[in-house]
C-alpha cells in the first residue's frame, strides 16, 4: 500500500485517542471517517494496525496509507456468505485462507472490506477476528453502540463462542485450560505458568474421536486473545490437525479449526462444520 502521511506524536499528544489524533492527518475528515480508515487497516502505529481507541504517546509514529489500495474483490464477495441477520448485529461465514481484518500496511483482502457491500446503510463493524487459516462465523455489529455492547457482553463473559476442533490425541475426558497467553509476539502467542481471567479460559469437550488417534472437540471460549485455542489446546497436549505453527506438520489439506455458533444477548447464530 501507498504511504500518504506520516506523523510523529508529541508530548502534546499524550492520552489522545487515535481518531482524534488523526485529524492532524485529515483536518476536514469527519469521525466516522476516520474511523473507518483505522478499521480497514490503513492507519499503523509504530507498524502495527489498532483500534480507534487508542491512547496516544509520546514518539509514537502514525502513518496513514491510501484507502484506494484497497477494494472488495468480488471474487472474496462470492466465498463470504451472510448466516444471520438481526436488528444490533450480524453474522457472515469466513472460509479458511481469508483474512477476517485488514492487514495494515497490505494489500491483503480481508472479508471487512466487503462489509459495507454486505450490509449496504447499516453502518457494519467487525466485532470478531478468526485466524487467516481458521473458517466459520464473524460477528458483525451495526454502530458503534453495538459494538461497545458486544465489548461489554465479553467482558462479562455473557458471550458463548463455540468451535469444532479436530486434534492429535484423545482426551480422556472433558477439561478446561486456564492459562494466562502472552500476545506481544504477534506471530506466536506464549502460554504462561499463570492463571488468566475466566473469559479467556479454554474449555474443550470430546465428540468423538477417529481410528487414527485423532478426536473432535467442541471448544468454547468467551472472549479470546490471539490464537488462544491453538496455543492452548498445543499446550494441553492436543495440537489442532494442520496447526503447524504450535503443532506439527502433518500434511493435513487444511487447519481444523472452525468457529461455528456464537451465542449473546438476543441474538445466536450456527455455521456447522463442512469436514
Amino acid at each position: 500500500m501507498n504511504e500518504i502521511d506520516k506523523r510523529i506524536a508529541e508530548d502534546s499528544d499524550e492520552g489522545q485517542r487515535l481518531d482524534k489524533f488523526m485529524l492532524k492527518m485529515l483536518p476536514e475528515s469527519g469521525l466516522r471517517e476516520r474511523r473507518r480508515l483505522i478499521e480497514s487497516g490503513c492507519v499503523t502505529v509504530n507498524g502495527r494496525s489498532c483500534r480507534s481507541g487508542l491512547k496516544m504517546f509520546s514518539g509514537a509514529e502514525v502513518v496513514l496509507f491510501d484507502a484506494e489500495d484497497r477494494s472488495c474483490a468480488v471474487e472474496i464477495l462470492s466465498r463470504v456468505k451472510v448466516v444471520k441477520q438481526g436488528d444490533g448485529f450480524g453474522a457472515v461465514y469466513k472460509p479458511e485462507g481469508l483474512h477476517s481484518a485488514a492487514v495494515a500496511g497490505s494489500p491483503a483482502p480481508s472479508v471487512e472490506e466487503c462489509l459495507d457491500g454486505i450490509f449496504s446503510g447499516q453502518d457494519p463493524i467487525l466485532a470478531n477476528r478468526l485466524d487467516f487459516l481458521t473458517s466459520g462465523m464473524l460477528l458483525v455489529a451495526f454502530g458503534v453502540e453495538r459494538e461497545n455492547e458486544f465489548r461489554a457482553y465479553e467482558d462479562s463473559s455473557t458471550v458463548d463462542k463455540i468451535y469444532h476442533a479436530k486434534v492429535h490425541g484423545i482426551p480422556d475426558e472433558s477439561f478446561i485450560v486456564k492459562n494466562r497467553l502472552d500476545t506481544e509476539d504477534r506471530k506466536r502467542t506464549k502460554v504462561l505458568d499463570e492463571q488468566a481471567s475466566p473469559e479467556r479460559w479454554t474449555s474443550a469437550e470430546v465428540v468423538k474421536s477417529y481410528e487414527d488417534g485423532t478426536s473432535l472437540l467442541d471448544i468454547r471460549i468467551a472472549k479470546g486473545a490471539r490464537h488462544q485455542i491453538r496455543a492452548h489446546l498445543a499446550h494441553a497436549g492436543f495440537p489442532i490437525v494442520g496447526d503447524s505453527l504450535y503443532g506439527r506438520e502433518d500434511g493435513a489439506d487444511r487447519m481444523y479449526l472452525h468457529h461455528r455458533k456464537i451465542i449473546l444477548p438476543g441474538f445466536e447464530a450456527v455455521c456447522e462444520t463442512g469436514w
